[in-house]
């Protein structure tokens, strides 16, 4: 058994070893879809990408696949590591999961997220 936590639910459970991650999720009441509950999903297939999730021990869920990994790569550069197809992830340790996770990194360093934006009202003299 292998321990998983979701970090935005605050939940955690143990899975059998090779239990699918999406599987997983939907078993414990956690949505892994960012919007509409994955009425547009692909059902697992792993073609949609809507249940991306980040991933905080990679090598705790089984290798992504040529597919996977070819997706994840043009979806999101320099992230690709941290993320992965609920869907086609298998559990093999404990592991964190992050659901709805930020494509996006760049927004983390606009200074209006880091504390250093300065509104033009305040700047001028």
């Amino acid at each position: 058994m292998h321990r998983v936590h979701f970090r935005k639910e605050n939940v955690t459970f143990d899975v059998p070893d090779g239990t699918n991650l999406r599987q997983a999720c939907i078993d414990a009441g956690i949505d892994p879809y960012p919007v509409l509950g994955g009425l547009v999903s692909c059902r697992g297939k792993g073609f949609c990408g809507t249940c991306a999730v980040g991933v905080d021990e990679p090598s705790s869920l089984s290798p992504p696949a040529r597919r996977e990994a070819k997706y994840l790569k043009r979806l999101v550069s320099g992230l690709s590591d941290e993320l992965r197809l609920s869907c086609q992830a298998a559990v093999h340790g404990p592991v964190t999961i992050e659901t709805n996770p930020s494509m996006k990194e760049g927004w983390k360093t606009h200074g209006f997220y880091s504390g250093r934006y300065v509104p033009s009202w305040k700047s001028s003299s």
